[in-house]
């Protein structure tokens, strides 16, 4: 089986509508490039999370999260798919609005309201004041897939290191 990675990550950071139709990028379940990439994000995640939700469960705006989702389709077990305009829930989890078309989410759209816990967290952005986007592991592995074009434009957007230097 497989796992459906969008590469449309950027949309909700850079309000570019374009972005949001971009197609999947389909990886297997046990490829090690994606694997270490969600590893790495993962291994970030409550450094991250401790920065940007304040004392009162506010999460801050520059925040988007990307969870793996199951879905009942015989080409994927997961969607793994950006959600932004995050709220903590009562239990710890988290709902926000798909910032994704979703492939293999029948009934779904953009922007729709979804709820997930932080198990099914693989990885983060967090938007910096200069308009790069820190994080986005997955996204850094997805753009080995993309032409020399698409990965050029995300290569653009994305911050050189993936951690800010003040969070190390």
């Amino acid at each position: 089986m497989t796992i459906s990675c969008r590469l449309t990550a950027l949309l909700t950071c850079l309000a570019t509508a374009t972005l949001a139709q971009e197609s999947t990028i389909p990886f297997a379940q046990s490829d090690p490039d994606m694997n270490a990439a969600i590893t790495e994000a993962r291994s970030h995640l409550d450094a991250v999370l401790s920065r940007l939700i304040g004392a009162d469960g506010q999460v801050h705006p520059a925040l988007n999260l990307k969870a793996s989702l199951p879905v009942t389709h015989f080409e994927v077990e997961n969607e793994i798919i950006w959600i932004d305009s995050l709220a903590v829930t009562e239990d710890g989890g988290f709902t926000g609005h798909l910032a994704n078309v979703p492939s293999y989410m029948p009934g779904h759209n953009l922007g729709d309201t979804i709820t997930f816990d932080t198990s099914q967290i693989v990885d983060w952005s967090v938007l910096a004041d200069d308009g790069r986007m820190f994080g986005h592991y997955t996204t850094r592995v997805m753009m080995g897939q993309m032409t020399a074009a698409e990965a050029q434009q995300i290569g653009d957007l994305i911050s050189a290191d993936p951690m800010p230097d003040a969070w190390r």
